[in-house]
């Protein structure tokens, strides 16, 4: 089958929704399908270099090249027009742009929209989305109960809109025998790393103020633009166990997950997509079974079993700090098992899943996986050098 996925993105972006899109493309391809992917730029990019980014060389690349006087307006419908009239050479459409969603099924070409849309957006678009569900528009996806019953609430097709989590790309991400060299220095006994954004509602303050609790544990964080790193460099330039490296490229950002003690996913629960958060991340840091610290957020523990991670209280540092000594301190027995459980459920959201499900409309909770699982007998090791204070 001839596959187009289309978003407005510009060549080489590792933003998370810039990841998603080329890898749910890949997940396509490793299905069997002939994929090309449609993105926008001011001129075509090579494809070494698109390979080289996004790790996925089976990929055919389109560009709609970018018109610098057009409006911002007018350069999604000039997008969506150029969508819809390449679309219908393909047999499905998937897109991560309300106007090519709508272009591309108004002229009869089967076509999932995906949308994180949340609770109460007023955009016009969405609405449109929402009502077409009901006529020419296959499928919405989008990454949570709670976004999926509001878009029903809205007027959408039930059997129209499915669940589909972000995924991962589990053979780049899953730990191998040999880990090679570590990219940061191994100052401390533990390490701790974040990998992401560091927007405050990323749970950035909340990891800085934890820091200042474990002197011996270092804290590397990778990824955020230029003004992002400089001003969490800024926030952190008193604490001697705290690196910020600024960004990886997203296929060397494994390496750095493999060589932490633990990692951090700490999102607030201020911001109202803690409701329905489905981080690109957290496949990524599943696959490399690696104890993880997590924000006990409902967006978070509706696809993760109970024990599975160490969760903590969102936004407590003191308790964030107890939950790092907890998952630095894992005995062999429960690491065992915990390792063999985020393998598996990393697994099942590798993208070849995702893009299956996409294909079949259908929704992708993996109720087994995410079932809380029966804990283990056996008693965690704190760590005496690593207290809090």
């Amino acid at each position: 089958m001839r596959v187009l996925v289309a978003s407005d993105f510009e060549p080489g972006s590792h933003r998370a929704h810039a990841i998603n899109v080329v890898k749910t493309a890949g997940g396509f391809a490793r299905l069997g399908h002939d994929v090309t992917v449609l993105y926008r730029g001011s001129v075509a990019s090579d494809v070494t270099d698109l390979v080289r980014a996004y790790g996925e060389p089976q990929l055919k690349w389109t560009c709609v090249p970018v018109d610098a006087a057009e409006s911002d307006a007018a350069r999604e419908r000039s997008f969506a027009r150029a969508t819809a009239e390449i679309a219908r050479g393909f047999d499905f459409v998937y897109a991560r742009h309300f106007f090519a969603a709508l272009a591309a099924s108004g002229f009869g070409t089967e076509t999932a929209l995906e949308t994180h849309a949340y609770v109460g957006d007023p955009n016009p678009l969405l609405q449109r989305a929402i009502e077409a569900t009901r006529s020419d528009l296959t499928r919405i996806v989008t990454i949570s109960e709670v976004l999926r019953a509001h878009y029903i609430e809205r007027g959408g097709d039930p059997d129209r809109i499915v669940v589909v989590p972000d995924g991962v790309d589990f053979a780049r991400f899953r730990r191998p025998d040999e880990v090679g060299k570590c990219p940061f220095s191994r100052r401390f006994d533990w390490h701790v790393l974040y990998a992401g954004h560091l927007y405050d509602y990323k749970g950035i303050p909340t990891v800085l103020s934890a820091a200042t609790m474990l002197p011996k544990v270092g804290f590397e964080i990778v990824g955020g633009s230029p003004e992002d790193v400089d001003r969490v460099r800024k926030a952190a330039r008193t604490m001697d166990n705290v690196t910020v490296h600024g960004l990886v490229p997203h296929d060397r950002v494994p390496q750095w997950l493999w060589h932490a003690d633990t990692l951090l996913l700490p999102p607030t629960a201020a911001e109202p997509s803690s409701q329905w958060t489905s981080p690109v991340k957290l496949g990524e840091y599943l696959a490399s079974t690696n104890p993880i610290v997590a924000s006990s957020i409902p967006g978070l523990r509706a696809w993760v079993a109970a024990d599975v991670v160490t969760w903590f209280r969102p936004d407590d540092p003191h308790d964030l700090a107890k939950a790092i000594v907890r998952a630095l301190g894992e005995d062999a027995e429960w690491g065992s098992e915990r390792r063999r459980r985020a393998t598996a459920l990393a697994e099942s959201f590798d993208y070849r899943h995702r893009a299956r499900s996409m294909l079949a409309g259908r929704d992708l909770l993996h109720a087994s996986s995410c079932q809380p699982c029966s804990p283990i007998s056996g008693t965690k090791t704190t760590l005496p050098s690593a207290s809090l204070r």
